[in-house]
């Protein structure tokens, strides 16, 4: 859901992140054991999953900011595969499948991209046709202009999903080395000093809502704290009771989602590489292995 929410919103990065560390802490803060916090704030591991957390914030935010939904979170599900390579299981086959899934969704997204490109060009040669050279030189030259702005984003946009991939996987690490039975408790120290870093800085750039912004504010507190907050409790809780390559191939049922959510807000489309990406992705995670 974050892809679509992340472009929808309609708020700036800052004002995006802001929201939500603020929605999730307020919400987990109901629930947490305050004499575990207390004893566990300032340790070395609560710390760490802090720093991890706000650059995978920013990280995700980024990447599904500067790619299409359903090719940035295909991007991000690479982060059981991580998950699984740290924690030890050995090279399988099945892996294969996951690249090939990968692949075929970059692929579709530079078919896209040259699809738009040729009818762009198609436009431009029916303007002349008509006798209007000033309007297809124009458009010849914003899609220049967006061209060159849209290959840059789309390169910037993967390494970041990727860098969000590879700090979601080493969440899952450092969530297990805090022992709590309180799974609210981990929400809590992954956001609360991020909270208190990101309240600074705006404070110290006299970064402040104007009336435009609040409604988008409130909506998107609100938004993060029913539906992101819950999430990450649920994920918190698998992380820490479900093996790696357990927890590994279920996080991939994820990438499904987000092409159900593209198609009914953004009006997606399906392709044969998308298609065949997602088939590919689920076979691998039906063979992965299980110990």
């Amino acid at each position: 859901m974050y892809p679509i929410f992340v472009k929808k919103i309609g708020l700036s990065l800052i004002h995006q992140v802001w929201a939500r560390l603020l929605a999730y802490v307020a919400i987990s803060s109901i629930f947490v054991d305050w004499t575990f916090i207390r004893s566990s704030f300032f340790s070395t591991d609560a710390l760490i999953l802090a720093v991890i957390n706000l650059s995978h914030i920013f990280f995700s935010y980024e990447g599904f900011r500067n790619l299409d939904s359903g090719v940035s979170f295909a991007i991000f599900n690479t982060y059981p595969l991580m998950i699984l390579l740290i924690a030890g299981v050995l090279w399988n086959n099945v892996y294969l499948l996951v690249i090939a899934g990968l692949a075929l969704f970059v692929f579709g997204e530079a078919s896209d991209q040259k699809a738009g490109d040729q009818k762009a060009g198609d436009q431009k040669a029916g303007d002349q046709k008509a006798g209007d050279q000033k309007a297809g030189d124009q458009k010849a030259n914003d899609q220049k202009a967006s061209d060159s702005k849209t290959n840059p984003n789309f390169i910037y946009g993967i390494a970041m999903v990727l860098f969000a991939a590879l700090t979601e996987a080493l969440i899952y690490f450092m969530v297990r080395r805090i022992k709590t039975g309180n799974h609210w408790n981990h929400v809590f120290l992954s956001y609360m000093v991020g909270l208190i870093a990101i309240t600074a800085y705006m404070m110290y750039s006299n970064n402040d809502f104007g009336k435009n912004v609040m409604p988008r504010m409130s909506l998107a507190v609100g938004l993060n704290g029913f539906i992101g907050a819950v999430a990450y409790f649920l994920r918190f809780f698998a992380a820490s009771n479900l093996e790696a390559s357990i927890f590994a191939p279920l996080a991939y049922f994820g990438m499904v989602m987000s092409y159900v959510y593209g198609i009914v807000f953004n009006q997606e489309m399906l392709s044969w590489e998308k298609v065949g990406g997602t088939l590919c992705i689920l076979g691998a995670n039906y063979l992965a292995p299980r110990s």
